[in-house]
């Protein structure tokens, strides 16, 4: 009876998951089960609401819910100045020295930055939930195999992360 996966699609970025859970952990003992979940969202008022069907689906059970470690939601916002100067600076100082295509060795075509919606939980939405109407943007250097034990990060993207965030704070002023 529990609820699992995908939840809700965005209506307003195509091909965006905006509501989902997952089971992460499931520990039974003789005489009790935990079940541990992940609630994404980026609108809160529907990570709630699945909050609530869980809770209501534990108490028809005998059973109760806990909540810890909840990031808030992180909602789109359509317009974001913050979004297009990064993206102008971005194209700027990388547009044509990033490799982009499938066949990164060989293609140096102009790369524009890839701006994406997304539903996890990301310090943004803490930010945003204590500051509303912040304009924040989530940005970092290439990390591979996340999550893993195989994690790693290229210093290369480092090094140009920290000079593409000088300019736009430069910019800022």
């Amino acid at each position: 009876n529990l609820p699992g996966g995908v939840h809700r699609m965005s209506h307003d970025i195509d091909g965006l998951v905006q509501t989902s859970l997952n089971m992460g952990i499931l520990k039974t003992t003789e005489n009790e089960m935990q079940a541990s979940f992940s609630i994404r969202s980026s609108v809160s008022s529907e990570k709630f609401m699945l909050m609530d069907m869980i809770s209501c689906l534990m108490d028809n059970l005998g059973g109760y819910i806990t909540n810890v470690g909840e990031y808030p939601a992180w909602e789109f916002k359509k317009e974001s100045h913050l979004r297009d100067l990064m993206s102008e600076v971005f194209e700027e100082q990388y547009g044509y020295y990033l490799r982009c295509g499938k066949d990164r060795d060989n293609d140096h075509r102009q790369c524009k930055p890839v701006v994406n919606a997304l539903h996890a939980g990301v310090e943004c939405g803490l930010f945003s939930e204590k500051l509303p109407g912040l304009d924040c943007v989530s940005f970092g250097p290439a990390i591979y195999d996340i999550h893993t034990a195989k994690e790693r990060l290229s210093i290369e993207s480092v090094q140009r992360t920290w000079k593409f965030t000088l300019e736009v704070l430069k910019r800022l002023k």
